[in-house]
């Protein structure tokens, strides 16, 4: 059997047993090589995390149509430009990893622009902090979210299914490694961030603070954050001391499966300000929806 039907054949069950292994390992290393030490609040985070970890993979699991499936028919029906042009293996298998790459890019771009579908990816942005059971903690619309522009762009290029398969088992080991809590030496992270997105390169897009939120849209290789000038190296206060989450809800209700699931209807997410007290003068206004 040929690599690429191998490993269309083995693909969904790779990711997962890959997915599940991993996760226990790298939540084990943290123990004992933390990038950030102190409270890690692991009793009121995990719980929230991989609820919505398990529900997610439900949800994958029944999605009519996926970025494999649509890449399939492509193949099948010779649609496409990879499909009607006589490239090398090379440049198509190229041409696949930088598009696929491009589409994960610009569709995390969107999330955050999009006030709406910013609405649904703070979810993942709202847990305090960073470790390996931060990397699925997602609302699970997102994935369709996600899916509904990236579906065209794999029909009109035509791109790679095997190629594909290998892109999504990448992603899935880089980027359990990157919400990983680990440490890694400083001369070889500054050798790999070029190449491949590492933690402390990902940690900065969970700052607290929007011009580093808004920055390292990359899930796997940082390559569209260099083009576009998104790519941030350094956070202002230092990984140690950086403030992750978002500050409009932070605490136990950061946490809540529920209140985490239904926070999509709510444009504003900062708390209530406490009445003020009977006077002449007149009241401020209102805050506004931090986000676009």
């Amino acid at each position: 059997m040929s690599w690429d039907r191998w490993i269309l054949e083995r693909g969904d069950e790779l990711q997962v047993e890959l997915f599940f292994g991993l996760l226990l390992v790298l939540a084990a290393l943290e123990v004992f090589w933390p990038r950030r030490a102190g409270r890690q609040e692991r009793r009121v985070r995990w719980p929230a995390n991989l609820l919505l970890t398990l529900l997610n993979f439900l949800v994958l699991s029944v999605m009519p149509v996926t970025l494999i499936g649509a890449a399939l028919f492509a193949e099948r029906t010779d649609l496409g430009l990879l499909h009607r042009v006589a490239a090398p293996f090379a440049v198509v298998a190229l041409v696949t990893l930088l598009a696929r790459a491009f589409i994960s890019f610009s569709s995390h771009w969107l999330m955050h622009k999009v006030p709406w579908f910013w609405r649904v990816h703070r979810v993942h942005h709202l847990d305090t902090e960073l470790d390996v059971t931060t990397t699925v903690r997602f609302h699970p619309l997102e994935f369709v979210l996600q899916a509904l522009p990236a579906i065209p762009v794999v029909l009109l290029l035509g791109l790679d299914p095997a190629v594909l398969m290998l892109y999504e088992l990448l992603d899935v080991a880089v980027t359990l490694w990157t919400h990983s809590n680990l440490r890694l030496p400083a001369k070889l992270d500054r050798v790999l961030r070029r190449l491949v997105v590492t933690p402390d390169l990902h940690r900065i897009h969970h700052s607290s603070w929007q011009p580093e939120t808004d920055s390292n849209f990359g899930a796997v290789f940082p390559v569209w954050d260099l083009v576009f000038g998104t790519y941030r190296e350094v956070p202002r206060d230092g990984h140690e001391h950086m403030r992750l989450g978002l500050d409009e809800v932070r605490g136990p209700a950061a946490h809540h499966p529920l209140w985490l699931l239904t926070s999509v209807a709510r444009r504003d997410l900062a708390p209530p300000a406490p009445a003020a007290p009977q006077s002449s003068v007149e009241p401020t206004q209102a805050r506004g929806e931090v986000r676009p």
